[in-house]
């Protein structure tokens, strides 16, 4: 909604005008008449600076808007893909987000960083050549987590 201030300011600044034109009107005298005229062109700008304000301000608030309904739209989006994992331990303390047997559809095995999954990212963990304490490592490309994985798939880790 617009600045109900700047609305009320192009309301006004119209009043007067009109009220100098209609003194306008009943003047003869030149000078008078101009002096009227000058103080009326005043009037209707200053209702058009708060008419133009108050424009600005609501294209403002629906630019505001836009972004507000994409960011819901993100987190529903985010709610329902998040609904697909489950919190499993990998082995050796080693915590990731897997996805659900009943979600995977066509899609291969595969984990999810729990650190980002807790701040609303997905992030792929990715095996590396790095061998820890007898099992392969996993490791996070977005906030660098590394985590020791016993077992692949996670049914055979024995969550």
């Amino acid at each position: 909604m617009p600045d109900l201030t700047a609305i009320a300011a192009a309301v006004n600044a119209l009043r007067a005008a009109k009220d100098i034109a209609e003194t306008m009107i009943g003047l003869r005298d030149t000078a008078a008449f101009q002096g009227k005229l000058l103080e009326f062109q005043s009037k209707l700008i200053d209702a058009n600076n708060s008419a133009f304000a108050a424009q600005d301000e609501r294209s403002t608030m629906l630019q505001r808007i836009g972004e507000l309904e994409k960011e819901v739209t993100n987190l529903k989006a985010w709610e329902t893909e998040k609904q697909r994992y489950e919190l499993k331990n990998l082995g050796f303390g080693a915590f990731a987000r897997v996805i659900k047997p009943e979600m995977q559809g066509v899609e291969p095995d595969h984990c999810i960083c729990a650190n980002c999954y807790e701040r609303g990212n997905k992030s792929f963990l990715q095996l590396t050549p790095r061998i820890e304490m007898g099992s392969h490592v996993w490791a996070c490309s977005v906030c660098n987590t590394s985590i020791i994985v016993r077992a692949w798939p996670p049914s055979a880790a024995g969550s």
